[in-house]
């Protein structure tokens, strides 16, 4: 194999790890906000009446479950959501995980 084909195949499966879709934005989006605002709702429906902001879909190349839910988290930072809503997660193989989630804004407790 040629020299110059081994960078760019690492390349090419470092991209294809993580693999997030863009948020699918279906409610009014405000400006961002930190990863670190926005809570997950993981097990317990959250407490609040909420307005859904963004689906949120990821799969694949993520080691643990944790990191797969920081992505999510991010992408949901990024529509203003002040929470993440999981609706479903599943692992696929050792590590390999897919997700999907809702990214939400509260509007009462």
């Amino acid at each position: 194999m040629k020299n110059y084909l081994i960078p760019v195949l690492l390349l090419s499966s470092l991209l294809s790890l993580g693999c997030a879709q863009p948020p699918l934005v279906i409610g009014q989006p405000a400006a961002s906000v930190s990863k670190e605002e926005v809570v997950i709702y993981y097990i317990d429906r959250p407490r609040c009446n909420f307005e859904t902001l963004a689906h949120i879909r990821v799969t694949g190349g993520y080691f643990t479950l944790e990191s797969m839910l920081g992505k999510m988290q991010k992408q949901a930072a990024k529509v203003g959501a002040d929470g993440l809503y999981v609706l479903h997660t599943q692992q696929l193989d050792v590590k390999e995980y897919l997700g999907t989630a809702k990214a939400i804004r509260c509007l009462s407790t």
